[in-house]
């Protein structure tokens, strides 16, 4: 019998099982995972029942009518999901395509401190095929930490304890503004008082921490327009001539001849790190020292308009 005989003893393994699985893991039920099919539905609640058998532990637990994973449910969506992104990278690069390296951020990170530098990282990263995932923190955390993120890019605060981690800088907030709205060497409150102004619609830590900075100063602004996220906002900076709020990092979106930008006065500052999954990086074949230079590439070095 050699090493892995024992795993093929009992009938209940296999890939597509193991598929079906993840699927399973990564949706968070059957039915979303067979996307309303009842035929497909009844296959994986079988195919489910069967690892349960193979491997002799419950993967899944029933809470009222629906399901949710065991925490041994997720160590094995973990282990499958690492041992299938390997077959897919063997095959690949026997197929002569270049590895991918995935990267998860917001949005606005993603559009401001990596799409400028794409050259660069896969400069420092080797012929790569850089896929950028635009995500929330907590979905940017949980990737790196389950390995479908290779490297993520999120708060300090946010960042996975187990994930390895590199410094970005501390990322603050900047009054953006039309030129003509700073004309007569106006200030930060003037601009609040005479300009137009967008702003994010309302819920999340920012939205609440810049309504506190309006009652302190007390700043009425002209709000005509609320957007979904920074990204929509500092488009209506740039289209519609409106002032508005955002991170320091969105200096890279305007033409400084047209645009101002000033920092405002509080401490609502973001520490940012670049984080990454040890055993990727082992798998992918990226060293140490290239991870350290794309943080160093992507750090933050405060630049204003």
């Amino acid at each position: 019998m050699n090493a892995f005989d024992r795993l093929f003893l009992d009938s209940g393994l296999s890939l597509d099982r193991l598929r079906t699985f993840l699927e399973i893991a990564e949706a968070g039920n059957i039915a979303k995972a067979a996307k309303g099919d009842s035929n497909r539905q009844s296959q994986f609640s079988r195919q489910l029942k069967e690892l349960e058998g193979f491997f002799g532990v419950a993967l899944s637990r029933k809470v009222g009518r629906r399901i949710e994973i065991t925490e041994e449910g997720h160590r094995l969506a973990g282990m499958i999901r690492r041992h299938f992104s390997e077959l897919d990278d063997f095959r690949e690069v026997m197929s002569g395509r270049p590895t991918a390296i995935r990267i998860g951020a917001a949005a606005s990170v993603l559009e401001w401190m990596v799409l400028p530098k794409v050259k660069r990282c896969r400069e420092v990263l080797g012929e790569v095929v850089l896929e950028l995932e635009p995500c929330r923190s907590a979905d940017v955390a949980r990737g790196v930490s389950d390995g479908r993120l290779d490297f993520g890019i999120l708060r300090e605060d946010a960042a996975p304890a187990e994930a390895k981690r590199w410094k970005l800088g501390r990322i603050g907030y900047a009054l953006f503004a039309p030129k003509a709205a700073w004309r007569s060497g106006a200030g930060i409150a003037s601009v609040f008082a005479r300009h137009d102004f967008g702003e994010l619609l309302p819920g999340g830590q920012f939205h609440d921490r810049y309504r506190d900075l309006l009652v302190q100063q007390k700043w009425s602004p002209r709000v005509i327009a609320r957007a979904g996220s920074f990204l929509q906002l500092a488009k209506l900076v740039r289209t519609e001539g409106v002032a508005a709020v955002l991170p320091a990092t969105a200096a890279v979106e305007f033409d400084a001849a047209k645009l101002r930008s000033q920092p405002l006065p509080w401490k609502h500052e973001r520490s940012m790190m670049l984080v990454a999954n040890s055993r990727n990086l082992e798998r992918l074949g990226i060293r140490p020292g290239s991870a350290s230079a794309l943080a160093k590439l992507l750090a933050w070095e405060g630049g204003l308009l």
